[in-house]
């Protein structure tokens, strides 16, 4: 695995190794690209749709989102998709999400399914997608929606990352993207997520001034020979130490798109974490 601890004797700083720390443990991982300082600016704005929230110093919050039966309808809507994905592929079948691992065996299998899951769209769900834009534009105190004037159609995804594996993003901010500057990210748990596998989030990294901010341009960030969209971030004003907030079944993760968030190294020995994430934009 190409994930180190800084404590391995065997290691070696590098110009382009992400170092980090999730709660307290130190990781380096190798990120390629083309690095350089951002210009003197801080991108987020306060003004914006986090402009009435309590947690807008943070950036965050963990948001009681969906009810017991809406969780068990979106984990029964997954399986289905994954399962149909799995049939298209000829890759076997599932029967149990954080068990993806022991039938998905190989990375060449795993980017036939992430190449779609990627890439999931409203019509996918049966879970009402409008009335969950509405319980967020509620928190807000702003209107958000899943329409986004930028896009044919939203983009929802459905990350899946193995234990103990690369199956990372890098870290980065989603709204150095214009398609996705006015919008507030949410992230669900579906399965295998626990303080193990969350999301590592930054805690205020949204007020970042973009000169401190080490990263690679657009579509230039590569991981283990897989580019990215995003820019890969590698460095910041100070250290980059990471915190996994760990929502419950039914909880959504609500964080501004200029979070630096990403690298979420799942820990878990023997569990495949899955959630479900897309962004919500201003109406």
């Amino acid at each position: 695995m190409a994930i180190t601890s800084m404590n391995d004797p065997e290691y070696q700083q590098k110009p382009n190794n992400c170092r980090l720390t999730i709660d307290n443990r130190e990781f380096i991982f190798d990120l390629q690209g083309k690095f350089s300082h951002g210009n003197d600016e801080v991108l987020f704005d306060p003004d914006g749709l986090m402009e009435h929230v309590s947690w807008q110093k943070e950036g965050f919050t963990i948001l009681d989102l969906l009810s017991p039966t809406e969780t068990n309808r979106l984990i029964t809507n997954l399986s289905k998709i994954l399962n149909q994905i799995l049939t298209e592929e000829n890759l076997g079948s599932l029967n149990a999400l954080e068990k993806y691992h022991e039938v998905i065996d190989s990375d060449e299998k795993h980017q036939k399914v992430i190449s779609r899951t990627r890439f999931l769209t409203s019509r996918d769900f049966e879970i009402d997608l409008n009335e969950i834009s509405r319980r967020v534009s509620h928190e807000l105190d702003k209107e958000v929606g899943i329409d986004n004037p930028l896009l044919e159609e939203e983009i929802i995804i459905l990350r899946i990352s193995r234990p103990e594996s690369m199956d990372i993003n890098p870290l980065h901010r989603d709204g150095y993207l214009d398609i996705w500057a006015n919008t507030i990210n949410v992230w669900i748990p579906v399965a295998g997520c626990n303080k193990w596998s969350s999301l590592p989030l930054i805690p205020g990294s949204h007020w970042w001034n973009e000169q401190d901010v080490v990263r690679t341009p657009p579509r230039n960030a590569v991981i283990n020979g897989n580019t990215y969209h995003v820019p890969g971030i590698i460095g910041g004003p100070e250290p980059l130490h990471a915190i996994r907030p760990d929502p419950a079944a039914g909880q959504a993760l609500l964080f501004t798109p200029f979070l630096v968030h990403g690298a979420a190294i799942n820990q878990n020995s023997d569990l495949t974490r899955m959630s479900l994430e897309f962004r919500l934009c201003a109406q």
